[in-house]
């Protein structure tokens, strides 16, 4: 038996076990019943990309995600949760129209301000005009700024 003779339900299951980044990575391309499922707008309406984001290998996964995935699946997105490195990888690239949550994670508090600060700013104009939910986590503390 193979994972291919799982019915969809089983393998959507397994994928909601996982990370859907990683599954994403993992899955789309594959073949048409895998993109199918990897790509359904359920399992992908809330993205994180704060795991291990200061390696190469991270960068080299983000530009992949961009390239063959990102692009097919942007307009789904409701919630995206951010690393430092991703932000202007993944924020700044394409408009995410049905996106109305987003956490940013920083290590370094005070780079926060180079994003929020400039009315030209697409961080500012999502945050003025978008998001409904903004949470921004530093290494010190959180601080929910609005809901």
């Amino acid at each position: 038996m193979s994972i291919l003779d799982l019915p969809d339900e089983m393998l959507l299951c397994i994928l909601n076990k996982s990370n859907n980044i990683n599954a994403l990575y993992s899955l789309v391309d594959v073949n048409e019943r895998f993109d199918r499922l990897a790509l359904d707008s359920i399992y992908i309406r809330g993205l994180d990309f704060t795991g291990n984001d200061k390696s190469q290998e991270f960068h080299q996964f983000l530009d992949r995600f961009w390239t063959s995935i990102l692009r097919r699946i942007h307009h789904q997105i409701n919630k995206f949760t951010l690393g430092q490195p991703s932000i202007e990888r993944l924020l700044y690239v394409v408009d995410y129209p049905q996106l109305y949550s987003l956490s940013l994670v920083f290590c370094q508090p005070e780079i926060i301000l180079n994003y929020l600060i400039g009315g030209d700013s697409i961080l500012v104009r999502l945050v003025n005009k978008q998001i409904t939910h903004f949470n921004l986590k530093t290494e010190f503390r959180t601080t929910e700024l609005f809901d």
